[in-house]
Parts: C-alpha cells; sequence; structure tokens
C-alpha cells in the first residue's frame, strides 16, 4: 500500500487476503477480517513513533524502499567472538552456536525510509505479546527483543544500512543522515496506546553508534 493514500488500503487488504485464504485458519476470509487489518494499518500508520512526530502516514512511496536486499561479507565470523563483542555492547542474547562463518550474511530488511534528511531501518514484528498496553510497553519488547534474537538481526540490519548509504549517499555522515531501527510490533502500536513518558507503545527503538557498527564491521572484516 502507498502509506499516504488510505483509499487504496481496503483493495490491497482484500486481494491479500483472497490471495492467502488457503492458509488462513479454516482456509476462508472471515467477514471481519478487512475491517480488522484496516483498523491496524490505520493505527500502525498514524501512531507517532518518536519525539518529533514521525508517522509513517505521512512517509510517500518515493521515500520508502521495501525489502532492500543485503549481502554482508563475512570472511571469518566466529560465534564466540561475536557473542562475546555482544555482550560487551550491553546485548544479552541466547547463545549463539554456529561455529565459524566465511561467506556472506544475505538479507532482507522489510523497510527502509527517509523523514527530515534521515534514514531509517523498520521491521515488521507480529508477535502476540498480550491484549493490554502494557504488554507492548518497554519492558516487554527489550525481553522480546532478547530471546528472539532481534537485537543481533537490528545491528546487521543498521550496519547494511550503513554501508548502503556510505556508498550511495554523497557526504553521508552517520550523526547526521542515520535515523536508527525501529522494531514495531503491530499488535501494540495503537495511537491511545502511550507509555507514562509518552512514547508509544509496541515500539522498539535504537540507534547504534557509529562505533558501535563500526565493531560489527570489524568482527565481519
Amino acid at each position: 500500500i502507498d502509506f499516504t493514500q488510505p483509499d487504496g488500503w481496503a483493495p490491497a487488504v482484500d486481494a491479500t487476503l483472497q490471495r492467502h485464504a488457503q492458509a488462513l485458519p479454516g482456509g476462508v476470509v472471515q467477514p471481519e477480517w478487512p475491517q480488522m487489518l484496516l483498523h491496524l494499518l490505520h493505527d500502525v500508520l498514524h501512531t507517532p513513533l518518536s519525539g518529533g512526530g514521525l508517522r509513517l502516514a505521512d512517509v510517500p512511496a518515493t521515500q520508502r524502499l521495501v525489502e532492500m536486499e543485503f549481502h554482508l561479507p563475512a570472511a571469518g565470523l566466529d560465534a564466540g567472538a561475536l557473542g562475546a563483542w555482544l555482550r560487551r555492547e550491553g546485548q544479552a542474547m541466547p547463545t549463539l552456536a554456529f561455529g565459524r562463518l566465511s561467506g556472506y550474511l544475505r538479507g532482507f530488511i522489510d523497510l527502509v525510509f527517509e523523514h527530515a534528511g534521515r534514514y531509517y531501518v523498520l521491521d515488521w514484528k507480529s508477535n502476540h505479546l498480550g491484549l493490554q498496553p502494557q504488554n507492548y510497553a518497554a519492558p516487554a519488547l527489550d525481553q522480546a527483543m532478547r530471546t528472539q534474537g532481534y537485537a543481533l538481526q537490528a545491528l546487521l540490519y543498521a550496519l547494511a544500512l550503513h554501508r548502503h548509504l556510505r556508498q550511495r549517499l554523497p557526504g553521508y555522515a552517520h550523526e547526521r543522515h542515520f535515523g536508527g531501527v525501529l522494531y514495531l510490533f503491530v499488535r501494540g502500536v495503537r495511537p491511545h496506546w502511550v507509555q507514562a513518558d509518552g512514547s508509544p507503545c509496541g515500539v522498539h527503538t535504537q540507534r547504534p553508534s557509529e562505533a558501535t557498527l563500526q565493531g560489527l564491521s570489524a568482527l565481519l572484516d
């Protein structure tokens, strides 16, 4: 969908549900599902994601890149060294046990977008963490990021975008152009669900420093 054109959302929802009907419970589209999805889309796209008023509903298609593919060369990535580095960075993770990797890390970033001169990574998460706002507050999201390995995923995505911008954006400077990484746990992203500090529920944000990205880059190299 085009985030800024809600008139096109309903046809997209209907087409998607019909395309995936066989994989859905019961193999048929229930009458209430289209409206449920439209309501979810409206909430996610209209929730302010930062103190600066960033809303995805204001990001036009010309400032988005969907499913950006990347390949990160890994000349001799060791699981033990990576785990130790993550711990030093304060990133608690399940134990990594892939041994030593020599090749490439390939991935797809759900969404890269530009807003007010800064570039962001965004990943959609459909995890069902509960039915109340507190189930999507910072402590619950932090736990999900740790236990599911999303913290490492976010750092790899950040490094892929950092390297991409360094190659493609004239005058690129991390401090000026790198906006950060947003993980949206979409079931909890609603304009009226906010935490005590005013930040939105369901939104996990991090902005790795340039030194952190350089450290991860050195491990891969």
